[in-house]
């Protein structure tokens, strides 16, 4: 009697292994894979189709122009590639790490350094971006990324007079733009915002293929599910 009673639950542990092996995702680990595979693609994503080596943007005279990518730097600890005005605040929020290009305007004339950084989730994201300085000038935040042998081999801290920012999901994209000849905001006559305008549609080119929507394969090493 023993044994058939063992002989059951074996069989019944054997079929319940069996549905559960054979059986779909459910949609909350759907979602969960879906959420830790926005939260990796950072990583994932060859760096050149983070950034596009060429961004159309408008002029401050409403002409079209295009951005060309001039480099991409290596990802970074948090706080390695953010000033100590955002340092805080990206280890309150638990920064994962930072990746950043340069890119130049049309005629080269002003230069401008993009960083993708990234969260565990968007609320963590959300709270970052919440300690970024609203039209702070000079600009502060995100360094500036110095490339020899380009536009923006001149392009230093004390070279960045504008920013913006954008978020999507576990992503705030920063940017910060300053003159190609690496004078300082410090030097500058005026305040001229309106020239370094296409860090907005630079930031916004570059959130793009970070917030564009993938459906859920799970038999691909990108979903875990």
């Amino acid at each position: 009697m023993i044994a058939v009673a063992s002989l059951a639950v074996a069989v019944q542990a054997a079929r319940h292994a069996n549905a559960e092996s054979t059986r779909g995702p459910t949609p909350a680990e759907l979602a969960a894979a879906a959420k830790t595979a926005l939260a990796q693609r950072w990583v994932r994503l060859p760096a050149g189709q983070i950034f596009p080596a060429t961004i159309g943007y408008s002029s401050e005279l409403l002409t079209t122009e295009t951005a060309s990518r001039l480099g991409i730097g290596a990802a970074l600890p948090c706080g390695q590639a953010l000033d100590v005005t955002l340092q805080g605040a990206a280890r309150a929020a638990g920064c994962v790490g930072v990746l950043r290009a340069d890119y130049a305007d049309e005629l080269s004339g002003t230069v401008y350094t993009v960083g993708v950084v990234a969260f565990p989730d968007g609320a963590a994201a959300h709270q970052f971006a919440g300690a970024v300085p609203p039209g702070r000038y000079p600009a502060v935040g995100l360094h500036a990324l110095e490339l020899p042998g380009t536009a923006a081999a001149l392009f230093n801290d004390q070279a960045r007079q504008a920013a913006a920012v954008k978020v999507t999901g576990p992503y705030v994209i920063l940017a910060v733009a300053g003159y190609a000849d690496g004078r300082p905001a410090s030097a500058a006559s005026e305040r001229r915002d309106s020239a370094f305008s296409p860090a907005a549609a630079l930031a916004a080119a570059v959130a793009a293929p970070l917030a564009a929507p993938q459906r859920v394969r799970c038999a691909t090493p990108e979903f875990s599910c």
